[in-house]
């Protein structure tokens, strides 16, 4: 019964490692695509392209993604259909892919001033192709539709990125319209600034230095509409900023607080930066404290951090501390306040009836240790006596 069962299995196995060389022969008499060669994804589609006459649409956002599904490299031509008066702009129009690559092609659509108003569709192909003697093959193709609104009413729209002392800043300026909560990108500008010809209806700008967002506003245009937004937001700024007591191992009561904080610098080198800490207590002013010059401050990041005893000492109540940024000498950011608590007095402003803990050791090593010693010189000087008599 081994042996029938033992031939039985070995003939199993020759007949199936008969059958996968057969398969392979066949698969390798040609190429073998995974699903039949390119595919495209992207937001393309998905955009809501109410544009008017004589404007455009295009940014980071608009973009479509060839991927090549097959084993073997492929060269790729893009293609567009578009009504009259219209132009599909690609960032990429041929390129070759890898076998598993991709190609991400931003998009941009430009709508002529004569371009007939209405509803229309647009579509972007990818066409993989060889060379031949005889010409160009295709082979198969992916694509994407859209639907174009071309409108004859509009309004014009003006971004620019400020900084709070009023100055101009080279940030990314970027303008989406508001469908049903979504955001379309309309316009893009990498120079702090940007002019477009929207189609009425509600907006979204929003400025960003080095990938951070430093200010965004929402406003509705109606036809006809001229409107200038003004994108304030910092470009220096505080980062991190937290305070952190450390009480007295002795008497386990507040001795200071650790003021810790980062300075971060989005844009360019400024000739001087400083620090100022704002504190008070229960709503009235304690003063200011500079903690920190910085000639020059430069780009990037500052980490800091100061150890702060109020003048007079601690005494109770609820502690706000702020921190301001002057920037050449004029203000120019804040902090948001952090508040603290303190319960009373402690060994840094006074201990007990606000007096310093050492100054009362010191009282009592002064009054009460000579008058205990003379009190036991006494008392031994009348023992002595007694037994002298």
């Amino acid at each position: 019964m081994r042996r029938f069962r033992g031939l039985l299995r070995s003939k199993l196995l020759r007949s199936l490692s008969a059958a996968a060389a057969v398969l392979a022969a066949l698969l390798g008499a040609g190429p073998a695509l995974a699903d039949g060669g390119v595919a495209m994804s992207g937001s393309f589609y998905q955009q809501s392209f109410e544009i008017p006459q004589g404007s455009a649409i295009g940014g980071p956002d608009v973009y479509v993604v060839v991927f090549n599904n097959s084993n073997n490299q492929l060269k790729v031509r893009m293609t567009t259909q578009a009504p009259p008066g219209v132009s599909i702009v690609l960032s990429h129009k041929e390129f070759t892919l890898e076998a598993g690559g991709q190609q991400k092609i931003l998009v941009a659509v430009e709508v002529s001033t004569d371009a007939a108003p209405g509803e229309y569709d647009m579509v972007i192909a990818a066409e993989p192709y060889t060379e031949t003697v005889t010409g160009i093959a295709l082979a198969g193709a992916a694509s994407q539709r859209a639907t174009l609104k071309v409108l004859g009413d509009a309004a014009d729209v003006t971004v620019q990125a400020m900084s709070p002392d009023n100055q101009a800043v080279a940030a990314t300026a970027r303008l989406y319209r508001i469908v049903s909560g979504q955001l379309h990108e309309v316009a893009y500008s990498e120079r702090g600034s940007l002019r477009a010809k929207v189609a009425p209806g509600d907006f979204l700008a929003v400025s960003y230095v080095g990938g951070v967002k430093l200010a965004e506003e929402k406003f509705t245009v109606a036809k006809n509409d001229s409107r200038k937004i003004t994108l304030t937001g910092a470009t220096v700024y505080f980062e991190g900023f937290d305070v952190v007591p450390h009480t007295d191992t002795a008497t386990g009561k507040l001795a200071f607080v650790q003021i810790v904080y980062t300075v971060r610098n989005l844009y360019q080198r400024v000739n001087k930066g400083e620090v100022f800490l704002v504190v008070s207590r229960d709503g009235t002013p304690l003063g200011e404290t500079q903690l920190a010059t910085l000639s020059p401050l430069e780009t990037g990041r500052a980490g800091l951090n100061y150890n702060y005893i109020p003048t007079g000492g601690w005494t109770g109540g609820s502690y706000e501390f702020k921190l301001r940024l002057n920037l050449d000498g004029k203000p120019y950011a804040s902090s948001l306040p952090k508040t603290l608590v303190a319960a009373g007095a402690s060994a840094a402003d006074g201990g007990a009836g606000g007096m310093n803990a050492y100054l009362i050791l010191g009282i009592i090593a002064i009054v009460v240790v000579p008058a205990a010693l003379a009190f036991f010189f006494l008392k031994k000087t009348r023992k002595k006596a007694r037994t002298t008599r």
